[in-house]
């Protein structure tokens, strides 16, 4: 069987990694039986053949970073492929999954990481029964990872208000095209649904508070977009009741 290796479950997310909850979705919808491993969070560049998360372990090896997983599971898979839309559809898609990979993805960076109250009660949950020492020490060492990443993107250098108007310009925009068929590529279920799912959902499901959550639970369609993604790949829950102990 194989063994695909996340994050932790915290602040309400069953699984907070996005790249970990797009090879889920897949996973899910392709009928791929398979276990899952949460090691603890420090414990991961000793507990995952990788290194890192996601990683699938196979029969013949490992496999990391979630588009190749993607691709190699579906070439495996003997009696599913993934749903893809009309030829017109594909660069739209592309376009999408850019938007929330590229872009969305650090603006929640930001959002869990960088703000000072949001990202200690994040690290007092995910290192529940580690020192307050330690905390601070791991708390502190992901902060600095995190803004040199962001400094690298364009978000680096912008004011707080400005990242704001560019989180409600992605806003903006996934909302209109989810107002056009219901998913993001066209009327059913796509490939590209995993990635812009698994996206906002690590954001619309974290229990923790902060700025950007309330945007996407202003619009009630991100909330029905979700539960559609959900029901369409056989039934997946995003959230959880209570985090794993660590």
């Amino acid at each position: 069987m194989w063994t695909l290796f996340g994050l932790p479950s915290c602040a309400g997310l069953r699984q907070p990694s996005p790249w970990v909850l797009k090879v889920e979705l897949a996973m899910k919808y392709l009928e791929i039986d398979h276990s899952s491993q949460q090691p603890q969070i420090l414990r991961i560049p000793f507990s995952t053949p990788t290194g890192k998360v996601p990683c699938l372990v196979m029969e013949d090896g490992p496999l990391c970073e979630s588009d190749r997983i993607l691709r190699t599971i579906e070439e495996r898979c003997p009696h599913r492929n993934y749903p893809h839309p009309a030829d017109e559809d594909h660069a739209l898609g592309t376009a999408f999954v850019r938007l929330v990979e590229d872009h969305l993805f650090f603006i929640i960076c930001k959002t869990k990481h960088l703000d000072p109250v949001g990202s200690k009660e994040m690290w007092d949950q995910m290192l529940s029964k580690r020192p307050g020492f330690l905390k601070w020490l791991v708390r502190k060492g992901v902060q600095k990872m995190m803004k040199a990443r962001l400094d690298s993107t364009s978000l680096g250098g912008l004011r707080d208000e400005e990242v704001y108007e560019e989180a409600y310009k992605d806003i903006e925009a996934l909302s209109a095209q989810l107002s056009k068929g219901g998913f993001i590529a066209s009327e059913s279920l796509s490939i590209y649904d995993f990635s812009v799912a698994a996206h906002i959902a690590s954001i619309f499901y974290w229990r923790i508070d902060n700025w950007l959550t309330p945007l996407f639970k202003e619009n009630q369609i991100f909330q029905a977009y979700l539960e559609r993604v959900a029901k369409s790949v056989g039934g997946f829950e995003f959230e959880v009741l209570a985090p794993i102990e660590n």
